[in-house]
């Protein structure tokens, strides 16, 4: 990979975001009163921003520019910018010299938030988020995809009528669910995904219910993106806040319950996903514990075949937040079902419908979750404050013989071919993040995926490697 060259957009682009935005410490040294600015989020429209305090930095005031006096209307604006380069090594473990390639994307935001009334009581407003992504010298297997360059569309454009926090929101629009192992935006895709459809949210005491009915938007690159009509998703979530506990307890921190129906005219599918997540935490003294748990089972159809499928995570985190670094460790288990010998008849292979998948299943975006049993460990470190290190191993197999491997696309890479090997491979994973400040960041890392049994015995087998670095500039 050209990192000379790529290094040297990294630091000017840092360099123009920091002028360009003004240094957040001497503008709190200016005020009288603290900035309790929200940190910026992927899904902008979730930010809530106030007026800005006096002293703040001159960009604070496209925040929550007011438009009448009396404060009952206002806009935000906001954007970003981000530039990332990458090299992949033995793409599908191949050592073809066409397998290797170094390539490059950068991706531009741009928002408004119009509001008319008040945050706590009716409102309404209209979101519209302008998005340009390109995608530059990928020459491995599909060239550059629509998942790296989709020239100049929207990525947002709703309105909203509601009360508080509840309302109906209508349009284009991100929709992310718990964690996005099951839905989710994809934020690491240049192009990242996007919905249209009526979304209803709506809070009852700690519940919180959230309802979706709509289609997701089909990237086009060079034309207009617009709905794929050949598919529809409707969900329901019904979410409990946690209360708290006293120190050194475990509390149940959240509870969420879901169903999500997905159709799909490609393969004829038709999949009922119907499933919960529960999270803990405990703090003990100097020591921070958490759990989580996720799991759902899928039914419905695929072409002839009846569905019968499920997934299943559990995680464990410790980290002892007052030693030098802030260490922490980290156990996971990730399984989804596959296949078995009754394929003919019944499928049963876990298909998330639309899930975030970088960063689930490993980095490297090998493999997705049919048919996988995942087992990591994963340790992290926080040498100064703005810098976290994270290193993860991944050990992946299969859970049934008779299926194969899959990407995350959930698309076969390597078809089961009748062998009892169960090991598909193990991966190392290494990132690390530096954050100035809360709109300027810098990401690297990379991945090392090595071949297990199954992957030497059904074709090449060469190591893959996985190389990024990337920066970005919120305002």
């Amino acid at each position: 990979m050209r990192i000379r060259a790529f290094s040297v957009i990294v630091v000017a682009s840092a360099c123009l975001g920091v002028v360009a935005l003004g240094d957040p410490l001497v503008a709190q040294a200016r005020s009288s009163a603290p900035v309790a600015d929200p940190v910026p989020v992927q899904s902008r429209f979730e930010e809530r921003w106030e007026a800005a305090p006096p002293g703040s930095a001159p960009w604070r005031s496209l925040k929550h520019l007011p438009l009448v006096s009396n404060d009952l209307a206002w806009i935000t604006f906001g954007g970003s910018f981000r530039i990332r380069g990458s090299e992949t090594r033995a793409f599908q473990f191949s050592p073809a010299e066409a397998m290797r390639d170094d390539y490059s994307e950068w991706r531009a935001l741009g928002s408004a938030d119009l509001w008319v009334g008040r945050r706590d009581a009716w409102h309404a407003r209209g979101f519209a988020e302008w998005r340009d992504a390109q995608g530059f010298g990928r020459t491995l297997p599909g060239g550059v995809r629509p998942s790296e360059a989709d020239r100049s569309d929207w990525q947002d454009r709703f309105v909203e009528v509601g009360y508080g926090r509840q309302g109906v929101r209508a349009g284009r629009q991100d929709v992310a669910l718990g964690r996005e192992r099951l839905v989710g935006i994809a934020d690491w895709s240049n192009s990242r995904r996007t919905f249209e459809g009526v979304r209803g949210l709506a809070s009852v005491g700690r519940l919180q219910f959230d309802a979706f009915d709509g289609r997701v938007v089909e990237v086009r690159m060079t034309t207009p993106d617009r709905a794929d009509m050949s598919s529809h998703i409707r969900f329901a979530t019904v979410t409990r806040s946690g209360i708290a506990a006293p120190q050194g307890q475990w509390r149940l921190a959240g509870a969420q319950a879901y169903a999500i129906d997905v159709e799909q005219q490609s393969g004829a599918a038709d999949r009922l996903t119907a499933g919960a997540r529960l999270w803990w935490d405990r703090r003990a003294g100097t020591t921070d514990w958490s759990a989580e748990f996720e799991g759902a089972t899928q039914t419905g159809r695929v072409g002839a075949r009846a569905l019968r499928a499920w997934f299943a995570v559990t995680e464990g985190t410790v980290t002892w937040r007052q030693r030098a670094w802030s260490p922490s460790v980290t156990l996971g288990v990730d399984l989804g079902s596959g296949t078995g010998p009754d394929s003919a008849r019944r499928s049963g292979t876990f298909a998330p419908p639309y899930a975030t998948a970088h960063g689930f299943t490993g980095i490297a975006d090998v493999f997705g979750r049919g048919n996988l049993l995942e087992r990591r460990i994963g340790f992290g470190l926080r040498p100064r404050p703005p810098i976290t290190v994270s290193l993860i191993g991944r050990r992946f197999s299969r859970m049934r013989t008779e299926d194969g491997v899959y990407s995350k696309a959930n698309a076969v890479i390597r078809p089961a071919s009748d062998l009892s090997a169960r090991w598909i491979a193990d991966e190392v994973d290494l990132t690390a993040r530096w954050n100035i400040g809360k709109r300027v960041r810098f990401d690297g890392g990379g991945a090392w995926v090595g071949a297990g049994d199954f992957i030497k015995a059904t074709g090449p087998a060469t190591p893959v490697g996985w190389f990024f670095l990337s920066t970005g500039v919120m305002f």
